[in-house]
């Protein structure tokens, strides 16, 4: 005679799927927590740190740029002929 009902296999799984569940919960629970337990002087230093990148790239740019319009300015070659578009703002 078997110990346990045939159904109980099915029981376990169920409940080993419920333990899962509950587990995935707890650590999205805890790392959740830890994000928001972060002072907002860490959040700054952090954000700080991760544009401080994009600042210098945009820095060489605009002096790339700067020196590019520095030597167009020296040139005796006649300057093209400048062209502007315009859009509607939106919603008009």
């Amino acid at each position: 005679m078997p110990l346990c009902p045939k159904h109980t296999s099915h029981m376990v799984k169920e409940a080993h799927a419920r333990l899962g569940r509950s587990l995935v919960k707890i650590q999205k629970t805890r790392q959740t927590s830890t994000i928001e337990s972060e002072t907002p002087e860490t959040m700054f230093r952090n954000w700080e740190k991760k544009w401080m990148h994009r600042r210098e790239l945009i820095a060489s740019r605009i002096q790339m740029i700067e020196n590019q319009l520095k030597e167009l300015g020296k040139s005796d070659l006649p300057l093209p002929m400048t062209q502007f578009s315009i859009f509607d703002a939106p919603g008009e």
